[in-house]
């Protein structure tokens, strides 16, 4: 779906070039409610209610910013599964099950696996790639992405410059990128060119200037040959009969240089570029999909000052005050892990084994399945915008994929498709809202769910009066429309008057029979809105 295909109530401009009077000075302002659900928001996978509570009673941006940043840093990795404790070969069902291993952590986690989500893509690799070629460790492909997986958790929120060694060097992008087969006299390219169109510093500087020559790709390509890959200790090494030991020049510069070698000279002859560049996507990944080159220069001049440490750029990013303007609520398009896991989170339904096989197959069908992604350039989704300037979130959307969300989140609340039993709204209806006052609730409902203010979301009108007698009807006096239509919305044919809630001598509640069905109904209402696929 084009942007002009988007729904205008949802996009509601917000889309469009603004000029931005904040920059990364440390935002200030009120710290209520719309400000903490945004930052949960996009550092975790949707707004549970615990870790909303949780980041508010923090008390300010910066105390928030830099509490998720360091729970990201300290949090220990899971126990292995036992198939890669015990040695055994990998299979597709191991593949599969660090996928819903990775899905139990994003209902769980937050900032680390939000953080683990855009490595796996400005990293790409697929396992795909590796279980269809025999040459590609057919046996123990699951092994390799699973140290692939694991090594986005240890060194995800450290030095960017040490990250892309590691990367480097880890087996699964050797073989990926068939650095494995790239040898003195015979050099392959493909790990050559994406170390620094995709990893390092992009084609072009900020200015348009190419910040490489087909010249340097090739000289890169005969410095970092000799890399191999032993299956049985699931590790990259280095096999110096197979490296290419003459001169090389790259940038201008002449050396021996090696793997190690070349990424220090990336980052000693071409700091700021490189530092632009991650900066860029950190800021379309967690900021908005259109670029601020002002804000971006500002951190990546910060950026260059602590060192390229990852921690420290996404604390000065996340506690600034062009974070926090009202234009970055809401305008970014989830990605289809996004819709899902931010579902179950909002709704607090646990992620069941049938609800991520459901996952599992449903991402596949709308192009993002989890460390599969389409091309050695990730998911375009998550991306800066194209040449010809479209935005890369608008790729997650088409008349295809918006209507099989609605099917896709439509089936884990009823329970089809083997996504399990039927949902109950009860919890979180009492968790969020005064459940016996229909007009609260539908409003806390709406807003627990959508990243738009509500009065900007372009809820129906409905022109019928409020069921049941017409002398009864509620004084809605200064109450916004979006309100009043929301209410009825939830109502359908039950009078007001009749939502009731009911409770015994210990405080136990009773709800009339239609409550729940009700409920079900209108959540899925709310996430057929246009604004709901907004994050």
């Amino acid at each position: 779906m084009s942007q002009e295909g988007f729904p205008e109530a949802a996009i509601s401009n917000r889309t469009k070039k603004k000029t931005s009077s904040a920059g990364l000075e440390p935002y200030n302002g009120p710290w209520g409610k719309a400000q903490a659900a945004h930052l949960v928001r996009r550092t975790h996978f949707g707004n549970r209610i615990n870790d909303l509570n949780r980041v508010r009673s923090l008390g300010n941006a910066t105390a928030a910013a830099n509490e998720l940043v360091n729970e990201a840093l300290t949090t220990p990795l899971p126990d292995d599964p036992s198939w890669f404790k015990n040695g055994n070969s990998g299979n597709i069902q191991d593949m599969y099950a660090i996928q819903f291993q990775w899905m139990d952590r994003m209902y769980e986690g937050g900032m680390l696996e939000r953080m683990m989500l855009f490595w796996s893509n400005h990293f790409a690799v697929s396992y795909n790639n590796m279980n269809a070629l025999p040459d590609k460790a057919p046996d123990s492909y699951a092994n390799h992405m699973y140290k692939y997986f694991k090594l986005m958790h240890l060194e995800g929120l450290g030095n960017f410059k040490e990250l892309v060694r590691s990367m480097s060097k880890n087996s699964a992008m050797v073989y990926y990128l068939n650095n494995y087969n790239n040898t003195a006299g015979q050099p392959n390219e493909d790990f050559a060119r994406e170390l620094k169109e995709l990893f390092t510093l992009g084609t072009n500087d900020k200015n348009g200037t190419p910040n490489y020559s087909e010249n340097d790709v090739a000289e890169v390509a005969r410095a970092v040959t000799g890399w191999r890959v032993n299956d049985a200790t699931l590790s990259a090494y280095f096999d110096s009969n197979r490296h290419d030991a003459t001169p090389k020049t790259i940038f201008g510069k002449t050396g021996n240089y090696n793997l190690d070698g070349v990424i220090d000279l990336i980052f000693e002859e071409k700091e700021a570029e490189v530092a632009w560049f991650i900066c860029k996507k950190l800021y379309v990944f967690f900021v908005s999909a259109e670029p601020d080159n002002a804000i971006i220069q500002e951190l990546a001049d910060y950026c260059i000052t602590v060192n390229f440490s990852v921690a420290d750029v996404l604390k000065k990013l996340l506690s600034s005050a062009h974070f926090y303007e009202a234009d970055f609520m809401g305008c970014r398009i989830k990605s289809p892990i996004e819709v899902f896991i931010t579902f179950l989170r909002q709704l607090e339904v646990p992620p069941t084994s049938g609800i991520k096989e459901y996952i599992r197959v449903s991402m596949q069908e709308l192009n993002e399945e989890l460390l599969r992604p389409e091309t050695v350039f990730g998911w375009s989704g998550y991306n800066p915008p194209d040449s010809d300037g479209t935005l890369g979130h608008f790729s997650w959307l088409n008349t295809n994929l918006l209507p099989s969300r609605w099917d896709n989140l439509t089936d884990i609340i009823y329970g089809y498709n083997n996504t399990g039993s039927e949902y109950s709204p009860i919890r979180i209806a009492e968790k969020i809202s005064d459940p016996s006052n229909p007009f609260s609730l539908a409003e806390d409902i709406a807003e627990h769910l959508i990243a738009l203010p509500l009065e900007k979301v372009g809820i129906r009108q409905v022109e019928e009066e409020f069921a049941g007698n017409p002398e009864l009807l509620p004084n809605t006096t200064g109450m916004p429309a979006y309100k009043v239509n929301l209410t009825k919305i939830l109502l359908g044919d039950i009078p007001w008057y009749e939502w009731t809630v009911s409770s015994d001598n210990d405080g136990n509640l009773f709800y009339e029979e239609t409550f729940a069905e009700n409920l079900r109904q209108y959540i899925g209402y709310l996430q057929q809105l246009p604004a709901y696929q907004l994050i």
